[in-house]
């Protein structure tokens, strides 16, 4: 799967604020989540939350910076999926149409790939 797990898992705590809602909407364990945040943590040499006793988490300036980064990571995930499905590693492979994914109110990129070339098109709408 063209995906990091650990960025998800980060963007589920974001979203619901604690650990153990994260571990619930993700159909994971609590110490699960904690071990995905614990080694994501430990591999950009930063803390992304400051833990509260009750079990609630806050983004440290950290956490909020790479919120963006992660958010960014995911939608490229999702995209390219989206473009290459079902499989986009295959030679020759030729999506039905090119994957539009829009990058702000004003502008579109359509992914597409042909003879093994992945190509990109900007165009404002």
């Amino acid at each position: 799967m063209l995906e990091d797990k650990r960025l998800k898992v980060f963007a589920a705590v974001v979203e619901s604020g604690n650990f153990t809602a994260a571990a619930s909407s993700l159909g994971l364990t609590q110490p699960a989540v904690s071990q995905n945040i614990s080694e994501l943590e430990k591999d950009l040499g930063v803390r992304l939350f400051d833990r509260s006793t009750r079990g609630e988490v806050r983004l440290t300036e950290e956490g909020r910076l790479f919120e963006g980064y992660a958010r960014q990571i995911l939608h490229w995930y999702k995209a390219a999926r989206e473009a290459f499905n079902p499989s986009p590693l295959a030679v020759g492979f030729k999506p039905e149409k090119p994957a539009t994914v829009p990058l702000d109110s004003a502008t579109d990129a359509l992914v597409w790939s042909s003879e093994g070339d992945i190509h990109i098109e900007i165009r404002k709408k």
